[in-house]
């Protein structure tokens, strides 16, 4: 019998770019796995590392290749393996791209994202940029009928969120800050909005000037820095005081350096960016103004079990996000479009 075959954007060479579009065999799947056929998934900054052969990346993830790229995705279960049996043809999916063990001890307290071992689709295991990907059944997600298949791509994205709002305790805080203005930076942004912010700044540099754009369009104040003084700004709008919460997503020395600067005494300062170099800070500010630092990194089952609800809540402020659908033979082009910072969020549809 013939082995069905699927289209996939593999990396197949340890350098810049080193990608290929190819005809490749459909994965047959385990007992405790479905195969899902991918309906849209999403190009992640990771995903660019990778395609750059980054050294955090080569050194963090030990990625084999060939290797299917590509981790945030919804689709449709196509086949069902014999201890999966929870799950039928047809159902409307995502998943959790992390394959955390189960057993260590940070799984077992319920912290899968710290897991000792956390190979991720795409990076560890073959991912979701091809017509179909195997995953292991206690890793997916239902999502809702209602959620379409673009948005449902963002669940991913949408986990981080969660988990760095829970993370940081919002506690009824009002004036929040998110520095960065990219996919992750502007889903804190809608998701502080939708948890009651009454004050929401978004900063950038000159060249997120179309992102700033949207950030206002979400219903923040969007600072372009150093046009614009963002230490000034909010503290004019919060009478002296500065941001109770700040969410730092841009993953640079100069981000964390100038959330510290516009958070009031007693906030706190949640740390998503992943800086893959050192930021010096004075550590007598953080005691003498009482700051907190939270650091957060991806997500949980717990955030998991919830995505589908959260989508259908912010699914109108989501679509914002989405500025460029393309077929999966343009996953490179997508991927170059991020890397110009010509795309916010690039969905390529199999």
């Amino acid at each position: 019998m013939n082995t069905p075959t699927m289209n996939a954007f593999v990396k197949v060479m340890p350098e810049v770019a080193g990608v290929e579009y190819l005809e490749m065999d459909a994965p047959r799947i385990k007992p405790d796995q479905v195969l899902i056929q991918v309906k849209a998934a999403g190009v992640c900054g990771t995903d660019v590392h990778l395609y750059d052969w980054a050294d955090n990346i080569v050194r963090e993830y030990k990625p084999k290749l060939p290797l299917i790229m590509g981790h945030e995705f919804a689709g449709a279960i196509a086949e069902v393996g014999s201890e999966a049996q929870r799950w039928k043809v047809g159902d409307r999916v995502t998943a959790f791209p992390v394959l955390y063990c189960g057993e260590c001890f940070f799984c077992r307290n319920g912290q899968q994202n710290i897991c000792d071992s956390r190979p991720l689709l795409g990076l560890g295991a073959n991912g979701c940029f091809a017509e179909f990907v195997a995953v292991r059944a206690a890793n997916v997600y239902r999502l809702d009928e209602a959620i379409p298949f673009d948005v449902g791509a963002l669940s991913e994205l949408a986990c981080v969120g969660m988990h760095a709002i829970e993370r940081i305790r919002l506690n009824g805080a009002k004036n929040i800050a998110v520095v960065g203005c990219g996919p992750l930076g502007l889903m804190l942004a809608i998701l502080a909005k939708h948890s009651g912010a009454a004050q929401l700044f978004v900063t950038g540099l000159e060249s997120d000037r179309v992102r700033l754009e949207i950030a206002r369009q979400l219903g923040a104040t969007a600072v372009q820095v150093p046009a614009s003084d963002a230490r000034e700004l909010i503290l004019s709008r919060t009478n002296g005081l500065g941001a109770d919460i700040v969410f730092e997503t841009a993953g640079v020395p100069a981000g964390v350096l100038q959330s510290m600067e516009i958070v009031r005494k007693g906030g706190k300062v949640s740390i998503l960016g992943q800086g893959h170099g050192t930021t010096e800070i004075h550590t007598a500010a953080l005691s003498f103004r009482e700051v907190e630092l939270v650091g957060t990194r991806a997500y949980t089952a717990n955030n998991w079990r919830r995505v589908s609800e959260l989508l259908l809540a912010v699914e109108t402020d989501l679509r914002q996000i989405i500025t460029h659908r393309l077929p999966l033979e343009e996953a490179e082009a997508g991927i170059r479009l991020m890397k110009a910072q010509k795309a916010l969020k690039v969905i390529l549809q199999p």
